[in-house]
C-alpha cells in the first residue's frame, strides 16, 4: 500500500506550500490595485497554452497570490484530499459582502430549510440576501480545461470592472472550488509532461486519477465515501446552502462544442417541478450568451438526464438547489486536435441531432476545424459568466424559490404525497444494525433533519423503543424519498421495438435497500418525538457497551451479521488474538469466536467498533480456526475503477492487501497469498491489457498466457481466486469451469439491465453466505449471470461446485429500477458460486458485492470469501439449486 512517486510528490508539495498564504497575506492591496497578478505571473505561462498543463501547486500558488492582493477574494481551506493536499474554495464578492458572509450564510440556510418562516419574511430575507453561486473545476482530472481555467475565472470575477461584473459582485457571493481532485490533477499533469513530444503524448493515464476511485469521484454524492466528497458536501449542506451549483465537465457529445441544460428525459418524479423549469431557464440563458458571442456548437436535451441522484450536480437538485453541469468538448490534455468539415450525414452521438442543420437543441452547428485547450477554456468562461450573471440578476428569485420549493416539499410530506409522512428507523430491527446507523449518518452529512427519540413511542399501530430515529417532513424531502422509496424507470427505446435508450447512470439505487435497512413508513401525521440531531456523533446504537469485567475472561462471540465485526476481527488479529468461526451446532454459522485478548482491551475495541459482544455459553457448537488472509488484488495498467474501490473497501475494514501487477503474477511466488482478487474487468482487458504501441512498453499487455497459467497453478496448489463481475468471464475461460455466462453475448435489445436493485436468495449455511440475510439485494449494473453446465454438484471440494446465491425468481426479482429480458435471462440463475479447482477454490460473483462502496448488505459475501481462504476445516456446502 505504499505511495507512488506521484503521491509522495503531491504530499511534499502540500506541506511545502503551507507558509505561502501567510507570507502573501501581509501584502494585501485594495480592490482596484494594479498589483493583482495575472496567472502567468505566478504559474510561469498562461494556462491554456498548447502542450502545457499547470499542476496543483502552480494553481494554488496563483489563488494564494490573488487572495493576498485583493480584498474581494478570501481563500479558505475546507479539508484535505486523499493524499494530503489542501482543498480550497475562493469566495469572491465585494469586501462588504465578504465581511458579512456569516449573515448571508444564515439567510441561505434559513431559506433552504424553509421552516418557521412566512412568505413575507422569506421575501424580505431574499431581498437582504445574496445569491450563493458555486462553480467548481477539476473533478475529472483527465478533463483538464476546467482545472486550468479556474485561475483566469477567479481573476476575472475579482478584477473586471464592467457593469455586469460589478453587479455580480454586488448581488452574489461566488464560491469557486479551486480543484475538486488535486491528486488527480498532479497525476495527469505529470503523465502528460512526461510524454509531450513523443508518440505517447495523448496516451491514457495508466493509473486511477483519484487514488481510490478515478472517474467514479462523480458517482459518490449520496454515499460520500471519499474525503473530497465529504468536504464539499459540508460546504453545500451545512455551510453555504448555495442556490446554484455549477459543475464543470469536459466531454460533450461530438461534434458539439459544449453541452448544457435543458436535460434529456426522463425526469425523476421526486424533483420539484420548479427546479426543472429553473434549470431549463438557466440553460437557455447560457445558450443565448453563446449566440451573442458567436460561439457555435451548443447542444442540449440529449445524453444527460434528470433521474439519478448520485452525481455532483444531481445531489443538489434533490436539495432544491439548481445543480447542473456543462460538458465542453475536449481532444486530449493540452494537445490540439483538428477535425475535417463535419459531413451533413453525421449525427451527434447518442442524440440523433443533424450535424450541420440547425435545430432547437443545436441551433448553431460547429462545422469543424482545430480545437485547442484555449478554445475549451474560452467556452467555460462564457458559461461561467452567464451563470454568475443569472444568479446576480435574479438573486431575489433564486433565494425565494429555494424557500418556496422547500415549503412545498414540507407540505407534501405532511400530506404524505409521493412518500410517507415520516420514516421511523429502529437500528436494532435491521439485520445489521450498524448499516442503519451508517444510513442515518449519511443523511445527516447531507443536511437531512433527523430526530432521536429518548423514550419509547407508539405510532401507526407499532411501538418503537427509545433510541429510534425519525425522519420528518422537511425541505430536502426529495433527497430522502429518492433514497428510500423504490422507483420504476420508464421503458424508453431508440425507436419502437428497438434497443433501449440508456440512462445516464443508475435506474434504481436506493440506500434503504443497498444497506439493508429496516425502516417503517408512517403515513399519518404524528407529533415528532425528540429533538433534531445536531452532531453526527449523536447518531449511535441505543445500547450500553460492556466493560471488561462484565465480559468475563472469554471466549467471546461476535455476530456474523454485522459488517463492523470484520473490522473488529481485523483489529483483534493484529493484536494477537485467536479467532475461529462457527460451522454449525447451537451457534449461528459464521459467528466469530475470540480468545487470547485482555478483557479490558476487548471491551474497548468492541465499543469503538460498535459491535455487541457476548460471552460464550456452554452450548458452544463447532468452530474452525481463522487467520488474517494474505490478500492480493490484481491491478491492471488499464486502471479499472473497481480495483480502486476494492482497495478502498478493504482499507475501511483494516484488511491488509497488496497489489499484484501483470509482471508480479507472472514472476512472483504467489504462494505468499491466500487469496487473489480479480476486480471487475473484461476478460480481454485482464489477459491482453493495452495494445502494443499504444503506451510506453512498461504499460502494454496484460497477464498473457504465462499469467493465466500462474493463476491456475496458484489455485491448483491450494490458493483461492475471487473473480468479480466482468472478471468471471476470464475465470470461466481460463479455468474451464463448469459454469457459463448466458448474458455475455446478448445484445442490449435482448438483455439490458444498466443499474437496478435486484433480489437475492442467499444460502446462509454456505461459508460464502455466513451472516447474510437469506433475502438480500444486490445492485446489478451491466453485470453477469451464471448457469451451471454439467457441473458436478455436492460442494466445492475435489472439483465440485455450489451456488451460494441466486437472483430472484421471474416476476419478483426487481426491487427498483428497470430491466429488459430479466425474466428470460436473469431470474432464478446463479449470482454467486464456488468451484473447486485442484486443491484450491474459485469464487465467482456475477455482480460486484461492494459496487462503488454502496451495497453494504452484500459486503459480507466478499469478506467471507477472503476469510474462507485462511480458514481451516470449512465444510462442503451443497448450496442452492439455482436454475
Amino acid at each position: 500500500m505504499a505511495l507512488t512517486t506521484h503521491h509522495r510528490a503531491a504530499v511534499r508539495r502540500a506541506r511545502s506550500r503551507v507558509p505561502l498564504l501567510v507570507l502573501l497575506a501581509a501584502a494585501a492591496c485594495g480592490p482596484g490595485s494594479t498589483d493583482v497578478p495575472q496567472p502567468a505571473d505566478v504559474i510561469g505561462f498562461d494556462p491554456g497554452e498548447d502542450y502545457k498543463l499547470a499542476d496543483y501547486s502552480q494553481i494554488t500558488a496563483y489563488f494564494e497570490a490573488l487572495a493576498a492582493s485583493s480584498d474581494r477574494v478570501i481563500l479558505e481551506e475546507i479539508g484535505r484530499s486523499t493524499l494530503g493536499e489542501p482543498l480550497y474554495i475562493a469566495m469572491i464578492s465585494t469586501p462588504g459582502n465578504l465581511s458579512r458572509r456569516e449573515r448571508y450564510k444564515e439567510i441561505a440556510r434559513t431559506l433552504a430549510y424553509a421552516r418557521g418562516v412566512s412568505d413575507e419574511e422569506a421575501r424580505a430575507l431574499a431581498d437582504e440576501g445574496k445569491a450563493i453561486v458555486w462553480i467548481d473545476g477539476g473533478l475529472h482530472a483527465t478533463e483538464v480545461a476546467h482545472g486550468q481555467v479556474m485561475p483566469e475565472m477567479a481573476r476575472h470575477f475579482a478584477t473586471d470592472e464592467s457593469a455586469e461584473t460589478q453587479r455580480i459582485r454586488e448581488n452574489a457571493i461566488l464560491l469557486l472550488m479551486v480543484n475538486m481532485n488535486p491528486d488527480g490533477l498532479d497525476i495527469v499533469a505529470d503523465w502528460y509532461r512526461s510524454n509531450v513530444g513523443t508518440e505517447f503524448e495523448t496516451a491514457s493515464v495508466p493509473e486511477l486519477y483519484h487514488h481510490y476511485i478515478g472517474h467514479d469521484n462523480n458517482r459518490d454524492w449520496y454515499m460520500l465515501t471519499q474525503v473530497e466528497t465529504q468536504a464539499v458536501t459540508r460546504q453545500l449542506y451545512h455551510e453555504w446552502f448555495p442556490q446554484i451549483v455549477y459543475n464543470q465537465h469536459q466531454s460533450g457529445p461530438f461534434p458539439g462544442r459544449i453541452w448544457m441544460p435543458p436535460f434529456e428525459n426522463p425526469v425523476n418524479p421526486n424533483l420539484d417541478p420548479l427546479l426543472v423549469s429553473s434549470l431549463n431557464q438557466m440553460g437557455h440563458s447560457m445558450r443565448k450568451r453563446f449566440d451573442v458571442e458567436g460561439k457555435p456548437g451548443v447542444s442540449s436535451d440529449i445524453v444527460y438526464d434528470l433521474w439519478w441522484n448520485g452525481s455532483m450536480r444531481g445531489g443538489p437538485d434533490f436539495h432544491n438547489m439548481l445543480g447542473f453541469l456543462t460538458e465542453t468538448s475536449l481532444y486530449r490534455y493540452a494537445t490540439p486536435g483538428c477535425y475535417d468539415e463535419i459531413p451533413e450525414s453525421f449525427s451527434a452521438r447518442a442524440g440523433g441531432i443533424p450535424a450541420r442543420t440547425p435545430s432547437t437543441n443545436y441551433n448553431n452547428p460547429w462545422e469543424g476545424g482545430c480545437w485547442h485547450l484555449r478554445d475549451a477554456m474560452d467556452y467555460m468562461m462564457t458559461a461561467a459568466i452567464a451563470v454568475a450573471d443569472m444568479g446576480a440578476k435574479l438573486k431575489d428569485e433564486y433565494l425565494f424559490n429555494i424557500y418556496w420549493m422547500g415549503k412545498r416539499q414540507i407540505e407534501r410530506g405532511e400530506r404524505a404525497e409521493g412518500g410517507p409522512f415520516a420514516y421511523v428507523i429502529d437500528p436494532e430491527a435491521s439485520h445489521d444494525p450498524g448499516t442503519a446507523i451508517e444510513l442515518l449518518r449519511l443523511f445527516h452529512k447531507s443536511g437531512i433533519e433527523i430526530h432521536r427519540a429518548e423514550e419509547a413511542f407508539s405510532v401507526g399501530g407499532s411501538t418503537f423503543p427509545a433510541g429510534s430515529y425519525v425522519i420528518p417532513p422537511q425541505a430536502f424531502r426529495p433527497y430522502v424519498v429518492d433514497l428510500m422509496e423504490p422507483k420504476t424507470y420508464p421503458d424508453r427505446r431508440q425507436y419502437p421495438g428497438g434497443p433501449p435508450e440508456p440512462p445516464y447512470d443508475m435506474t434504481g439505487y436506493e440506500l434503504r435497500y443497498q444497506l439493508g435497512v429496516a425502516a417503517s413508513n408512517i403515513d399519518s401525521p404524528f407529533e415528532i418525538p425528540g429533538a433534531p440531531i445536531r452532531n453526527e456523533t449523536d447518531i449511535r446504537r441505543a445500547m450500553e457497551w460492556s466493560d471488561g469485567p462484565a465480559l468475563g475472561d472469554g471466549p467471546w462471540l461476535l455476530p456474523p451479521s454485522q459488517n463492523a465485526s470484520v473490522a473488529l476481527v481485523a483489529a483483534l488479529l493484529a493484536e494477537g488474538a485467536s479467532v475461529s468461526r462457527s460451522v454449525g451446532g447451537a451457534t449461528p454459522a459464521g459467528t466469530w469466536r475470540i480468545t487470547g485478548v485482555d478483557p479490558e482491551r476487548m471491551a474497548a475495541l468492541a465499543a469503538g467498533h460498535e459491535v455487541p459482544v457476548r460471552a460464550q455459553d456452554s452450548a458452544n457448537g463447532d468452530f474452525v480456526p481463522v487467520a488474517m488472509p494474505s490478500i492480493g488484488i490484481y491491478r491492471s495498467w488499464q486502471a479499472p475503477m473497481p480495483e480502486g474501490w476494492t482497495r478502498w473497501v478493504l482499507d475501511q475494514y483494516d484488511l491488509p492487501w497488496e497489489n499484484l501487477w501483470d509482471e508480479d503474477i507472472r514472476t512472483r511466488d504467489l504462494s505468499d497469498f491466500d487469496v487473489i482478487v480479480l476486480p471487475a474487468q473484461s476478460a480481454s482487458g485482464i489477459k491482453n491489457g493495452h495494445a502494443p504501441g499504444s503506451m510506453p512498453e512498461k504499460y502494454v499487455g496484460g497477464l498473457g498466457e504465462d499469467g493465466s497459467r500462474a493463476l491456475q497453478r496458484f489455485v491448483a496448489d491450494g490458493g483461492w481466486l475471487v473473480a468479480v463481475d466482468d472478471a468471471v468471464d476470464f475465470a470461466l475461460e481460463e479455468f474451464r469451469l463448469p459454469f457459463r455466462n448466458p448474458v455475455g453475448g446478448l445484445s442490449s435489445s435482448e438483455f439490458f439491465l444498466p443499474g437496478s436493485i435486484i433480489r437475492l436468495e442467499v444460502d446462509t449455511d454456505h461459508p460464502l453466505g455466513w451472516g447474510m440475510d437469506s433475502e438480500a439485494v444486490t445492485l446489478f449494473a451491466r453485470s453477469q449471470v451464471l448457469t451451471a453446465q454439467g457441473a458436478p454438484r455436492g460442494g466445492p471440494g475435489a472439483g465440485g461446485s455450489s451456488s451460494a446465491a441466486c437472483f430472484g425468481e421471474a416476476g419478483d426479482y426487481m426491487v427498483s429500477g428497470w430491466a429488459l429480458g430479466g425474466d428470460e435471462h436473469l431470474a432464478g440463475r446463479t449470482a454467486a458460486a464456488q468451484v473447486g479447482f485442484g486443491e484450491g477454490q474459485v469464487v465467482l460473483f456475477g455482480f460486484t458485492p461492494h459496487f462503488r462502496g454502496q451495497p453494504r448488505n452484500t459486503y459480507k459475501l466478499l469478506f467471507n470469501a477472503l476469510f474462507a481462504s485462511a480458514t481451516d476445516g470449512l465444510p462442503n456446502a451443497s448450496g442452492l439449486g439455482c436454475s
